[in-house]
Protein backbone atom coordinates (compact mmCIF):
# COMPACT_ATOMS: atom_id res chain seq x y z
CA UNK A 1 0.00 0.00 0.00
CA UNK A 2 2.83 2.36 0.91
CA UNK A 3 4.62 1.53 -2.35
CA UNK A 4 1.43 2.15 -4.31
CA UNK A 5 0.93 5.54 -2.65
CA UNK A 6 4.55 6.39 -3.28
CA UNK A 7 4.18 5.48 -6.94
CA UNK A 8 1.06 7.65 -7.30
CA UNK A 9 2.86 10.54 -5.59
CA UNK A 10 5.82 10.12 -7.92
CA UNK A 11 3.52 10.14 -10.97
CA UNK A 12 1.79 13.28 -9.73
CA UNK A 13 5.13 15.02 -9.18
CA UNK A 14 6.18 14.11 -12.73
CA UNK A 15 2.83 15.37 -14.03
CA UNK A 16 3.24 18.57 -12.01
CA UNK A 17 6.79 19.22 -13.17
CA UNK A 18 5.89 18.69 -16.83
CA UNK A 19 2.76 20.83 -17.03
CA UNK A 20 4.14 23.55 -14.72
CA UNK A 21 7.41 23.84 -16.62
CA UNK A 22 8.39 26.88 -18.65
CA UNK A 23 9.25 24.58 -21.55
CA UNK A 24 5.66 23.26 -21.76
CA UNK A 25 4.27 26.80 -21.46
CA UNK A 26 6.48 28.01 -24.32
CA UNK A 27 5.44 25.09 -26.55
CA UNK A 28 1.72 25.49 -25.96
CA UNK A 29 1.81 29.29 -26.33
CA UNK A 30 3.76 28.87 -29.58
CA UNK A 31 1.14 26.44 -30.88
CA UNK A 32 -1.61 28.88 -29.90
CA UNK A 33 0.14 31.78 -31.66
CA UNK A 34 0.75 29.63 -34.77
CA UNK A 35 -2.94 28.60 -34.89
CA UNK A 36 -3.99 32.24 -34.58
CA UNK A 37 -1.65 33.21 -37.42
CA UNK A 38 -3.05 30.49 -39.68
CA UNK A 39 -6.56 31.46 -38.66
CA UNK A 40 -5.95 35.06 -39.68
CA UNK A 41 -4.95 34.01 -43.20
CA UNK A 42 -7.84 31.51 -43.47
CA UNK A 43 -10.32 34.13 -42.30
CA UNK A 44 -9.13 36.73 -44.81
CA UNK A 45 -9.15 34.26 -47.74
CA UNK A 46 -12.01 31.85 -46.92
CA UNK A 47 -14.22 34.02 -44.72
CA UNK A 48 -15.02 34.20 -41.00
CA UNK A 49 -17.63 31.36 -40.91
CA UNK A 50 -15.15 28.89 -42.44
CA UNK A 51 -12.36 30.03 -40.08
CA UNK A 52 -14.68 29.56 -37.09
CA UNK A 53 -15.61 26.03 -38.18
CA UNK A 54 -12.12 24.72 -38.96
CA UNK A 55 -10.00 26.70 -36.45
CA UNK A 56 -11.45 29.10 -33.87
CA UNK A 57 -14.31 26.84 -32.74
CA UNK A 58 -12.70 23.47 -33.52
CA UNK A 59 -12.08 20.85 -30.86
CA UNK A 60 -8.29 20.95 -31.25
CA UNK A 61 -8.12 24.76 -30.88
CA UNK A 62 -10.24 24.55 -27.75
CA UNK A 63 -7.90 21.78 -26.59
CA UNK A 64 -4.86 24.07 -26.98
CA UNK A 65 -6.59 26.69 -24.87
CA UNK A 66 -7.45 24.01 -22.29
CA UNK A 67 -3.78 23.00 -22.07
CA UNK A 68 -2.80 26.66 -21.65
CA UNK A 69 -5.26 26.90 -18.76
CA UNK A 70 -3.81 23.72 -17.25
CA UNK A 71 -0.28 25.13 -17.55
CA UNK A 72 -1.36 28.33 -15.77
CA UNK A 73 -3.08 26.44 -12.93
CA UNK A 74 -0.16 24.05 -12.40
CA UNK A 75 2.37 26.91 -12.50
CA UNK A 76 0.39 28.52 -9.68
CA UNK A 77 0.02 25.32 -7.62
CA UNK A 78 3.77 24.57 -7.56
CA UNK A 79 4.33 28.04 -6.08
CA UNK A 80 2.08 27.47 -3.09
CA UNK A 81 1.88 28.21 -0.21
CA UNK A 82 1.59 31.88 -1.07
CA UNK A 83 4.66 34.08 -0.80
CA UNK A 84 4.50 37.83 -0.50
CA UNK A 85 6.88 38.54 -3.38
CA UNK A 86 4.67 36.42 -5.69
CA UNK A 87 1.37 38.22 -4.98
CA UNK A 88 1.58 39.94 -8.35
CA UNK A 89 2.33 36.59 -10.03
CA UNK A 90 -0.75 35.03 -8.40
CA UNK A 91 -2.89 37.98 -9.49
CA UNK A 92 -1.74 37.64 -13.11
CA UNK A 93 -2.48 33.94 -13.19
CA UNK A 94 -5.87 34.42 -11.51
CA UNK A 95 -6.69 36.96 -14.23
CA UNK A 96 -5.66 34.47 -16.91
CA UNK A 97 -7.89 31.76 -15.39
CA UNK A 98 -10.86 34.15 -15.23
CA UNK A 99 -10.15 35.24 -18.81
CA UNK A 100 -10.20 31.64 -20.04
CA UNK A 101 -13.38 30.85 -18.10
CA UNK A 102 -15.06 33.89 -19.65
CA UNK A 103 -14.03 32.65 -23.10
CA UNK A 104 -15.46 29.20 -22.27
CA UNK A 105 -18.80 30.73 -21.23
CA UNK A 106 -18.92 32.68 -24.52
CA UNK A 107 -18.09 29.54 -26.50
CA UNK A 108 -20.84 27.51 -24.82
CA UNK A 109 -23.74 29.99 -24.76
CA UNK A 110 -22.58 32.97 -26.85
CA UNK A 111 -24.34 33.96 -30.09
CA UNK A 112 -22.84 35.12 -33.39
CA UNK A 113 -25.32 35.73 -36.17
CA UNK A 114 -27.20 38.32 -38.18
CA UNK A 115 -30.62 39.91 -38.33
CA UNK A 116 -32.35 41.22 -41.45
CA UNK A 117 -34.37 44.40 -41.07
CA UNK A 118 -36.94 45.10 -43.77
CA UNK A 119 -38.23 48.70 -44.02
CA UNK A 120 -40.84 49.45 -41.34
CA UNK A 121 -41.31 45.77 -40.43
CA UNK A 122 -40.52 44.56 -36.88
CA UNK A 123 -37.93 41.76 -36.64
CA UNK A 124 -36.93 39.45 -33.78
CA UNK A 125 -35.22 36.48 -35.43
CA UNK A 126 -31.41 36.21 -35.33
CA UNK A 127 -30.00 33.83 -37.94
CA UNK A 128 -27.07 31.80 -36.59
CA UNK A 129 -24.46 30.21 -38.86
CA UNK A 130 -25.60 26.65 -38.13
CA UNK A 131 -27.41 24.78 -40.91
CA UNK A 132 -30.51 22.71 -40.30
CA UNK A 133 -32.82 20.66 -42.50
CA UNK A 134 -36.55 21.20 -42.09
CA UNK A 135 -38.95 18.51 -43.33
CA UNK A 136 -42.65 19.34 -43.60
CA UNK A 137 -45.45 16.92 -44.34
CA UNK A 138 -47.95 18.86 -46.43
CA UNK A 139 -50.65 16.25 -45.84
CA UNK A 140 -50.10 15.55 -42.12
CA UNK A 141 -49.32 19.17 -41.19
CA UNK A 142 -46.22 18.09 -39.25
CA UNK A 143 -42.67 19.45 -39.44
CA UNK A 144 -39.31 18.21 -38.16
CA UNK A 145 -35.96 19.95 -37.91
CA UNK A 146 -32.59 18.16 -38.00
CA UNK A 147 -29.33 19.94 -37.09
CA UNK A 148 -26.42 19.41 -39.49
CA UNK A 149 -22.77 19.09 -38.40
CA UNK A 150 -20.92 22.33 -37.62
CA UNK A 151 -18.05 21.70 -40.00
CA UNK A 152 -16.23 23.39 -42.85
CA UNK A 153 -15.66 20.21 -44.88
CA UNK A 154 -17.75 17.67 -46.78
CA UNK A 155 -19.16 15.17 -44.28
CA UNK A 156 -20.67 11.71 -44.73
CA UNK A 157 -23.82 11.30 -42.66
CA UNK A 158 -25.69 8.06 -43.48
CA UNK A 159 -28.28 9.12 -40.90
CA UNK A 160 -31.71 7.55 -41.02
CA UNK A 161 -34.36 10.18 -40.35
CA UNK A 162 -37.12 9.05 -38.05
CA UNK A 163 -39.79 10.28 -40.43
CA UNK A 164 -40.76 8.36 -43.52
CA UNK A 165 -38.07 6.61 -45.56
CA UNK A 166 -35.56 9.48 -45.69
CA UNK A 167 -31.82 8.98 -45.18
CA UNK A 168 -29.38 11.90 -45.02
CA UNK A 169 -26.25 10.81 -46.90
CA UNK A 170 -23.78 13.67 -47.40
CA UNK A 171 -23.52 17.32 -46.35
CA UNK A 172 -21.56 20.10 -48.09
CA UNK A 173 -21.29 23.28 -45.95
CA UNK A 174 -19.93 25.13 -48.99
CA UNK A 175 -20.62 24.01 -52.54
CA UNK A 176 -20.70 25.01 -56.18
CA UNK A 177 -22.85 23.43 -58.85
CA UNK A 178 -21.53 21.49 -61.83
CA UNK A 179 -23.50 20.75 -64.97
CA UNK A 180 -24.29 17.08 -65.57
CA UNK A 181 -26.36 15.49 -68.34
CA UNK A 182 -28.67 12.65 -67.28
CA UNK A 183 -30.90 10.30 -69.26
CA UNK A 184 -34.56 11.17 -69.39
CA UNK A 185 -36.63 8.69 -67.35
CA UNK A 186 -39.16 8.39 -70.20
CA UNK A 187 -38.40 7.45 -73.78
CA UNK A 188 -40.27 10.49 -75.10
CA UNK A 189 -37.70 12.99 -76.50
CA UNK A 190 -37.53 16.46 -74.91
CA UNK A 191 -35.25 19.16 -76.26
CA UNK A 192 -32.37 20.64 -74.24
CA UNK A 193 -29.57 22.78 -75.66
CA UNK A 194 -26.40 24.64 -74.77
CA UNK A 195 -25.04 27.72 -76.60
CA UNK A 196 -22.18 30.17 -76.33
CA UNK A 197 -23.19 33.80 -76.84
CA UNK A 198 -20.42 36.39 -77.03
CA UNK A 199 -19.16 39.71 -78.39
CA UNK A 200 -15.90 41.61 -78.00
CA UNK A 201 -16.62 42.44 -74.35
CA UNK A 202 -18.46 39.50 -72.84
CA UNK A 203 -19.04 35.77 -73.30
CA UNK A 204 -21.47 33.46 -71.55
CA UNK A 205 -22.51 29.83 -71.88
CA UNK A 206 -26.27 29.39 -71.57
CA UNK A 207 -28.00 26.08 -70.93
CA UNK A 208 -31.74 25.75 -71.63
CA UNK A 209 -34.14 22.84 -71.30
CA UNK A 210 -37.81 22.05 -71.94
CA UNK A 211 -37.71 19.14 -69.49
CA UNK A 212 -39.82 19.78 -66.34
CA UNK A 213 -37.35 17.81 -64.20
CA UNK A 214 -34.31 19.80 -65.33
CA UNK A 215 -32.62 22.36 -63.09
CA UNK A 216 -32.53 24.73 -66.07
CA UNK A 217 -35.35 26.85 -67.46
CA UNK A 218 -36.46 27.26 -71.05
CA UNK A 219 -35.66 31.02 -71.01
CA UNK A 220 -32.75 33.12 -69.82
CA UNK A 221 -32.58 36.90 -69.56
CA UNK A 222 -29.28 38.60 -70.44
CA UNK A 223 -29.74 42.31 -69.88
CA UNK A 224 -32.22 43.59 -72.49
CA UNK A 225 -32.00 40.31 -74.46
CA UNK A 226 -34.08 37.23 -73.59
CA UNK A 227 -33.12 33.84 -75.05
CA UNK A 228 -35.84 31.17 -75.37
CA UNK A 229 -35.67 27.46 -76.19
CA UNK A 230 -38.76 26.36 -78.10
CA UNK A 231 -40.05 22.97 -79.35
CA UNK A 232 -39.09 22.29 -82.95
CA UNK A 233 -42.73 21.91 -84.01
CA UNK A 234 -43.20 25.68 -83.50
CA UNK A 235 -40.46 26.68 -85.95
CA UNK A 236 -42.65 26.69 -89.08
CA UNK A 237 -45.33 28.87 -87.48
CA UNK A 238 -42.80 31.58 -86.57
CA UNK A 239 -41.65 32.06 -90.16
CA UNK A 240 -44.80 31.48 -92.25
CA UNK A 241 -46.99 34.27 -93.58
CA UNK A 242 -49.21 35.00 -90.58
CA UNK A 243 -51.23 38.27 -90.77
CA UNK A 244 -52.90 37.63 -87.40
CA UNK A 245 -49.50 37.28 -85.67
CA UNK A 246 -50.90 34.55 -83.42
CA UNK A 247 -49.52 31.01 -83.15
CA UNK A 248 -51.70 28.13 -81.90
CA UNK A 249 -49.64 25.44 -80.18
CA UNK A 250 -51.06 21.97 -79.51
CA UNK A 251 -48.71 20.64 -76.83
CA UNK A 252 -50.06 17.07 -76.79
CA UNK A 253 -50.21 16.69 -80.57
CA UNK A 254 -46.86 18.48 -81.02
CA UNK A 255 -48.00 20.69 -83.83
CA UNK A 256 -48.78 24.34 -84.47
CA UNK A 257 -51.07 26.35 -86.71
CA UNK A 258 -52.45 29.85 -87.18
CA UNK A 259 -55.98 31.28 -86.88
CA UNK A 260 -56.09 31.63 -90.68
CA UNK A 261 -55.34 27.94 -91.19
CA UNK A 262 -58.19 26.97 -88.86
CA UNK A 263 -60.60 29.66 -90.11
CA UNK A 264 -60.91 31.16 -86.64
CA UNK A 265 -62.48 34.55 -86.05
CA UNK A 266 -60.52 36.96 -83.85
CA UNK A 267 -63.00 38.96 -81.77
CA UNK A 268 -62.52 42.07 -79.68
CA UNK A 269 -63.42 42.60 -76.04
CA UNK A 270 -65.17 45.75 -74.81
CA UNK A 271 -61.74 47.24 -74.11
CA UNK A 272 -60.44 46.44 -77.58
CA UNK A 273 -58.31 43.39 -76.67
CA UNK A 274 -58.06 40.41 -79.03
CA UNK A 275 -60.20 37.44 -78.05
CA UNK A 276 -60.05 33.93 -79.59
CA UNK A 277 -62.41 30.99 -79.01
CA UNK A 278 -61.15 27.55 -80.04
CA UNK A 279 -62.85 24.13 -80.01
CA UNK A 280 -60.61 21.15 -79.23
CA UNK A 281 -61.72 17.60 -78.40
CA UNK A 282 -65.30 18.65 -77.71
CA UNK A 283 -64.21 21.40 -75.35
CA UNK A 284 -64.24 25.15 -75.85
CA UNK A 285 -61.18 27.25 -74.90
CA UNK A 286 -61.07 31.04 -74.62
CA UNK A 287 -57.85 33.03 -75.05
CA UNK A 288 -56.64 36.57 -74.41
CA UNK A 289 -53.23 36.16 -76.11
CA UNK A 290 -51.88 39.63 -75.26
CA UNK A 291 -52.16 38.79 -71.54
CA UNK A 292 -51.41 35.06 -71.33
CA UNK A 293 -50.83 32.14 -73.73
CA UNK A 294 -53.03 29.95 -71.50
CA UNK A 295 -56.81 29.75 -71.90
CA UNK A 296 -58.95 31.47 -69.29
CA UNK A 297 -62.22 30.72 -67.54
CA UNK A 298 -65.17 33.13 -67.43
CA UNK A 299 -63.66 34.73 -64.29
CA UNK A 300 -60.34 35.18 -66.22
CA UNK A 301 -58.44 32.59 -64.13
CA UNK A 302 -55.84 30.63 -66.11
CA UNK A 303 -56.31 26.96 -67.01
CA UNK A 304 -52.83 25.69 -66.19
CA UNK A 305 -53.26 22.12 -67.47
CA UNK A 306 -54.51 23.14 -70.89
CA UNK A 307 -53.23 21.14 -73.94
CA UNK A 308 -53.34 24.33 -76.06
CA UNK A 309 -51.43 27.61 -76.01
CA UNK A 310 -51.91 30.72 -78.14
CA UNK A 311 -48.81 32.90 -78.53
CA UNK A 312 -48.94 36.54 -79.58
CA UNK A 313 -45.84 37.26 -81.67
CA UNK A 314 -46.33 41.01 -81.20
CA UNK A 315 -45.25 40.61 -77.58
CA UNK A 316 -41.74 39.64 -78.77
CA UNK A 317 -41.16 42.48 -81.23
CA UNK A 318 -40.72 45.45 -78.89
CA UNK A 319 -37.65 44.15 -77.03
CA UNK A 320 -34.87 41.79 -78.20
CA UNK A 321 -35.96 38.13 -78.10
CA UNK A 322 -34.00 35.23 -79.53
CA UNK A 323 -35.86 31.95 -80.13
CA UNK A 324 -33.74 28.82 -80.47
CA UNK A 325 -35.05 25.52 -81.82
CA UNK A 326 -31.98 23.33 -81.37
CA UNK A 327 -30.29 23.63 -84.75
CA UNK A 328 -32.12 26.81 -85.84
CA UNK A 329 -32.82 30.27 -84.47
CA UNK A 330 -35.48 32.88 -85.15
CA UNK A 331 -35.56 36.57 -84.26
CA UNK A 332 -37.55 39.65 -85.28
CA UNK A 333 -35.75 42.28 -87.33
CA UNK A 334 -37.26 45.70 -86.73
CA UNK A 335 -35.99 47.34 -89.89
CA UNK A 336 -37.63 44.85 -92.26
CA UNK A 337 -40.39 43.99 -89.75
CA UNK A 338 -39.88 40.29 -90.50
CA UNK A 339 -39.04 37.15 -88.58
CA UNK A 340 -35.59 35.95 -89.64
CA UNK A 341 -34.70 32.23 -89.70
CA UNK A 342 -31.08 31.08 -89.53
CA UNK A 343 -29.63 27.56 -89.25
CA UNK A 344 -26.37 26.28 -87.79
CA UNK A 345 -24.20 24.70 -90.47
CA UNK A 346 -21.54 22.42 -88.94
CA UNK A 347 -19.65 24.63 -86.44
CA UNK A 348 -20.64 27.96 -88.00
CA UNK A 349 -21.32 31.01 -85.91
CA UNK A 350 -24.53 32.97 -86.32
CA UNK A 351 -24.22 36.73 -86.12
CA UNK A 352 -27.03 38.35 -84.12
CA UNK A 353 -28.40 41.84 -84.74
CA UNK A 354 -27.77 43.14 -81.19
CA UNK A 355 -24.58 44.67 -79.76
CA UNK A 356 -22.27 42.64 -82.02
CA UNK A 357 -23.28 39.33 -80.42
CA UNK A 358 -22.59 35.99 -82.07
CA UNK A 359 -24.07 32.61 -81.21
CA UNK A 360 -22.34 29.22 -81.27
CA UNK A 361 -24.14 25.93 -80.73
CA UNK A 362 -22.34 23.71 -78.20
CA UNK A 363 -24.76 20.78 -77.99
CA UNK A 364 -28.42 19.81 -78.37
CA UNK A 365 -29.99 16.77 -76.70
CA UNK A 366 -33.38 15.10 -76.87
CA UNK A 367 -32.72 12.02 -74.70
CA UNK A 368 -30.64 13.78 -72.01
CA UNK A 369 -31.48 16.67 -69.71
CA UNK A 370 -29.16 19.02 -67.76
CA UNK A 371 -28.85 18.94 -63.99
CA UNK A 372 -26.90 21.01 -61.47
CA UNK A 373 -24.99 18.57 -59.26
CA UNK A 374 -23.40 20.22 -56.18
CA UNK A 375 -19.71 19.61 -55.49
CA UNK A 376 -17.78 20.57 -52.37
CA UNK A 377 -15.44 23.58 -52.59
CA UNK A 378 -13.70 25.67 -49.99
CA UNK A 379 -15.28 29.11 -49.78
CA UNK A 380 -13.32 32.04 -51.22
CA UNK A 381 -14.06 35.65 -50.37
CA UNK A 382 -13.15 38.92 -52.03
CA UNK A 383 -13.74 42.28 -50.35
CA UNK A 384 -15.53 40.50 -47.48
CA UNK A 385 -17.97 38.84 -49.91
CA UNK A 386 -18.05 35.12 -50.66
CA UNK A 387 -17.47 34.63 -54.40
CA UNK A 388 -17.15 30.82 -54.43
CA UNK A 389 -18.84 28.18 -52.30
CA UNK A 390 -21.67 30.36 -51.05
CA UNK A 391 -24.20 27.49 -51.32
CA UNK A 392 -24.96 24.66 -48.90
CA UNK A 393 -25.98 21.25 -50.24
CA UNK A 394 -27.24 17.92 -48.92
CA UNK A 395 -27.55 14.55 -50.63
CA UNK A 396 -30.39 12.37 -49.37
CA UNK A 397 -32.17 9.16 -50.28
CA UNK A 398 -35.89 8.57 -50.27
CA UNK A 399 -36.59 4.90 -50.83
CA UNK A 400 -34.29 3.88 -53.67
CA UNK A 401 -34.06 7.36 -55.21
CA UNK A 402 -31.31 9.92 -54.65
CA UNK A 403 -31.88 13.67 -54.47
CA UNK A 404 -29.84 16.84 -53.95
CA UNK A 405 -31.14 19.84 -52.05
CA UNK A 406 -29.43 23.23 -51.74
CA UNK A 407 -30.20 26.34 -49.70
CA UNK A 408 -31.22 28.03 -52.97
CA UNK A 409 -33.50 25.24 -54.16
CA UNK A 410 -35.92 23.47 -51.77
CA UNK A 411 -37.19 20.00 -52.62
CA UNK A 412 -40.73 18.66 -52.86
CA UNK A 413 -41.20 14.91 -53.25
CA UNK A 414 -43.38 11.92 -52.46
CA UNK A 415 -42.58 9.45 -49.68
CA UNK A 416 -44.30 6.93 -47.48
CA UNK A 417 -45.54 9.92 -45.43
CA UNK A 418 -47.11 11.60 -48.45
CA UNK A 419 -45.89 14.85 -50.06
CA UNK A 420 -42.85 16.28 -48.24
CA UNK A 421 -41.32 19.75 -48.53
CA UNK A 422 -37.62 19.80 -47.55
CA UNK A 423 -35.52 22.93 -47.19
CA UNK A 424 -32.39 24.37 -45.61
CA UNK A 425 -32.93 26.74 -42.70
CA UNK A 426 -30.60 28.49 -40.28
CA UNK A 427 -30.75 27.97 -36.56
CA UNK A 428 -32.53 30.97 -35.07
CA UNK A 429 -32.70 32.82 -31.77
CA UNK A 430 -35.73 34.95 -30.96
CA UNK A 431 -35.04 38.26 -29.25
CA UNK A 432 -37.30 39.27 -26.34
CA UNK A 433 -37.74 42.66 -28.04
CA UNK A 434 -38.21 43.87 -31.62
CA UNK A 435 -36.13 46.00 -33.98
CA UNK A 436 -37.57 48.06 -36.85
CA UNK A 437 -35.69 49.75 -39.68
CA UNK A 438 -37.10 53.27 -39.82
CA UNK A 439 -34.65 54.60 -42.39
CA UNK A 440 -31.67 53.35 -44.40
CA UNK A 441 -29.17 55.87 -45.78
CA UNK A 442 -26.49 55.14 -48.35
CA UNK A 443 -23.76 57.57 -49.36
CA UNK A 444 -22.21 56.98 -52.81
CA UNK A 445 -18.80 57.89 -54.18
CA UNK A 446 -19.02 61.07 -56.29
CA UNK A 447 -19.85 60.36 -59.92
CA UNK A 448 -20.47 56.61 -59.35
CA UNK A 449 -23.10 54.22 -57.98
CA UNK A 450 -20.55 52.57 -55.66
CA UNK A 451 -21.57 52.82 -51.99
CA UNK A 452 -19.13 54.84 -49.89
CA UNK A 453 -20.97 54.19 -46.59
CA UNK A 454 -24.35 53.01 -45.36
CA UNK A 455 -26.14 53.41 -42.06
CA UNK A 456 -29.40 52.43 -40.40
CA UNK A 457 -31.85 54.32 -38.20
CA UNK A 458 -33.34 51.64 -35.97
CA UNK A 459 -36.25 51.72 -33.52
CA UNK A 460 -36.27 49.29 -30.57
CA UNK A 461 -39.38 48.32 -28.63
CA UNK A 462 -39.01 46.17 -25.50
CA UNK A 463 -42.34 44.90 -24.23
CA UNK A 464 -40.75 43.85 -20.92
CA UNK A 465 -40.03 47.48 -20.04
CA UNK A 466 -42.45 50.38 -20.11
CA UNK A 467 -39.96 52.72 -21.77
CA UNK A 468 -41.57 53.32 -25.16
CA UNK A 469 -39.62 53.22 -28.43
CA UNK A 470 -35.87 53.80 -28.31
CA UNK A 471 -34.11 55.15 -31.39
CA UNK A 472 -30.58 54.25 -32.46
CA UNK A 473 -28.27 55.32 -35.27
CA UNK A 474 -26.17 52.34 -36.41
CA UNK A 475 -23.16 52.78 -38.69
CA UNK A 476 -19.52 51.74 -38.97
CA UNK A 477 -17.79 51.81 -35.54
CA UNK A 478 -21.07 52.89 -33.91
CA UNK A 479 -22.97 49.69 -33.00
CA UNK A 480 -26.26 49.35 -31.16
CA UNK A 481 -25.71 47.93 -27.67
CA UNK A 482 -28.68 46.66 -25.69
CA UNK A 483 -29.35 43.89 -23.18
CA UNK A 484 -25.83 42.35 -23.57
CA UNK A 485 -26.33 42.19 -27.37
CA UNK A 486 -24.26 44.22 -29.82
CA UNK A 487 -25.59 44.96 -33.31
CA UNK A 488 -23.09 46.07 -35.98
CA UNK A 489 -23.92 47.52 -39.41
CA UNK A 490 -22.97 44.69 -41.77
CA UNK A 491 -24.57 44.91 -45.23
CA UNK A 492 -27.79 45.59 -47.13
CA UNK A 493 -29.87 44.31 -50.05
CA UNK A 494 -32.53 45.79 -52.37
CA UNK A 495 -36.19 44.99 -51.70
CA UNK A 496 -38.07 47.00 -54.33
CA UNK A 497 -38.97 50.52 -55.34
CA UNK A 498 -40.52 53.31 -53.27
CA UNK A 499 -43.59 55.22 -54.42
CA UNK A 500 -41.32 57.90 -55.91
CA UNK A 501 -39.42 55.30 -57.97
CA UNK A 502 -36.28 55.25 -55.79
CA UNK A 503 -34.65 51.94 -54.83
CA UNK A 504 -35.53 50.75 -51.33
CA UNK A 505 -33.11 48.71 -49.22
CA UNK A 506 -33.19 46.34 -46.26
CA UNK A 507 -30.40 46.41 -43.69
CA UNK A 508 -28.41 43.48 -42.33
CA UNK A 509 -26.91 43.79 -38.85
CA UNK A 510 -24.39 41.30 -37.50
CA UNK A 511 -25.25 40.30 -33.93
CA UNK A 512 -22.96 39.33 -31.08
CA UNK A 513 -24.00 38.13 -27.64
CA UNK A 514 -21.01 37.63 -25.34
CA UNK A 515 -22.09 36.54 -21.83
CA UNK A 516 -18.44 36.01 -20.84
CA UNK A 517 -17.42 39.58 -21.72
CA UNK A 518 -17.54 40.81 -18.10
CA UNK A 519 -15.34 37.94 -16.96
CA UNK A 520 -12.87 38.64 -19.78
CA UNK A 521 -12.74 42.34 -18.91
CA UNK A 522 -12.21 41.58 -15.22
CA UNK A 523 -9.55 38.95 -16.00
CA UNK A 524 -7.72 41.40 -18.30
CA UNK A 525 -7.79 44.03 -15.54
CA UNK A 526 -6.29 41.56 -13.06
CA UNK A 527 -3.54 40.70 -15.54
CA UNK A 528 -2.58 44.37 -15.90
CA UNK A 529 -2.71 45.07 -12.16
CA UNK A 530 -0.87 41.85 -11.33
CA UNK A 531 1.89 42.66 -13.82
CA UNK A 532 2.39 46.11 -12.33
CA UNK A 533 2.32 44.69 -8.82
CA UNK A 534 4.74 41.88 -9.64
CA UNK A 535 7.35 44.01 -11.39
CA UNK A 536 7.05 46.82 -8.81
CA UNK A 537 7.75 44.40 -5.92
CA UNK A 538 10.66 42.79 -7.79
CA UNK A 539 12.14 46.22 -8.54
CA UNK A 540 11.77 47.33 -4.90
CA UNK A 541 13.38 44.06 -3.71
CA UNK A 542 16.38 44.61 -5.98
CA UNK A 543 16.80 48.12 -4.57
Amino acid sequence: MIKKMSKIKHLYKSFERFFASVKFAVIIISLFAFALTIGTFVESYNGTPFANKVIYKSWWFMGIQGLMLLSIVMATIVRLPAKKHLYGFYTVHLGLVILFLGSLVTYLVGIDGSIQLLPNKPARKILIDKDQIKIQSLELGESFTYPLPYTGYATKLDQKVKFGDITLKEYYPSASSKLKWEKLPNKEPILSAQYLIFNDNVAETITLSLSPISDYQSSKKMGPLTVHLMPEELLSCFTMNNPSKFVIWYTEDKKCSTPQQENLIIDKTDKGNNFITLEYKNQSYKFLPEFTPLPVNDDLTKIEESPIRVLSLDLFTKKPHLFTFGDSIVYFKKRSKKWILKKFENDDLIRLPWMGFQLKKIRTESSLYPLDIPSYVKPIQDNNKIIQGEDQALRLEVGNNEYWITDKKPLQLSSTKGILFIQFIKKTYTLPYQLTLAKFVMQKNPGTNDPASFESYVELLDGRKNQGIKKFHVFMNNPLKYDDFTFYQSSYFPVGLKDNGEQEFASVLSVNYDPGRKFKYFGSLLIVLGSIWHFYLRKRKKR
